[in-house]
């Protein structure tokens, strides 16, 4: 018995740190999205090279995440089951598209919504969302930016994050994941080595109601409008 080693009393300690109210509202919302819906994702490499020709060709640089933005805003409503939501034996379609946009804060993750954002012009929802992200971090949110979201995106590439698997929102059937946009070589048409900007989408969705075919058509419309980044910047806000 004399012979036990000591034991050091710090090695078995713990720190408790009480849920902010954020989190706890995390809690609340993740725990009935995982236990309601059937979730699913499919994923799709994207070639984001005419968005950074074009973003470097202009004085006033737009965000990546504003083309991402404008991309899916303009395509949802072509797939209108992803923009909805199932209520009993019903699926319930608006017909507007309210983004929301995942923002990191102190305290964890906020969803702002951008509201009619199929009906903004480019440089219109530019600006809103940076008016979102900056009342996400200065702690300002009201009750009408943060209820109402359609369908949301959370970009991760700042972080150096390639993908993963999101969770869509109370209310909302689906989420987009985006990744990092890092340059690889690929064969082009001619099978000669051409360098791209690629990035990582990928498309949580609920598999009650969407099947994998639909998903995949809306992140290749995305892919589609991001290959033409200019007509994204051009948007009037009327919606097609």
């Amino acid at each position: 018995m004399g012979d036990e080693p000591d034991v050091d009393a710090v090695a078995g300690s713990e720190t408790r740190h009480r849920l902010t109210r954020l989190q706890r509202a995390m809690v609340k919302t993740m725990s009935n999205a995982v236990s309601v819906a059937a979730l699913s994702q499919v994923t799709r490499e994207i070639d984001m090279s005419s968005v950074i020709r074009d973003r470097e060709a202009r004085t006033a640089r737009p965000s990546i995440n504003t083309y991402v933005m404008a991309a899916v805003a303009g395509r949802l409503g072509s797939h209108p089951l992803l923009n909805g939501r199932l209520e009993g034996r019903e699926v319930v379609v608006p017909d507007h598209v309210n983004l929301g946009i995942a923002v990191s804060v102190a305290e964890g993750l906020v969803v702002p919504i951008v509201h009619g954002a199929d009906r903004m012009s480019f440089t219109e929802l530019g600006e809103a969302l940076a008016v979102a992200a900056g009342k996400a971090r200065d702690n300002n949110l009201s009750f009408d930016d943060i209820e109402g979201g359609t369908f949301t995106v959370s970009n991760l590439g700042m972080f150096g994050i390639d993908g993963g698997f999101a969770i869509p929102p109370q209310l909302q059937s689906a989420i987009l994941l985006v990744g990092r946009v890092h340059e690889r070589f690929v064969p082009d048409d001619d099978g000669l080595p051409a360098l791209c900007s690629l990035c990582s989408f990928g498309l949580t969705f609920d598999h009650r109601f969407i099947d994998g075919a639909a998903a995949s058509a809306l992140l290749a419309d995305v892919a589609a409008a991001l290959a033409d980044a200019g007509a994204l910047v051009d948007n009037t806000g009327r919606p097609t």
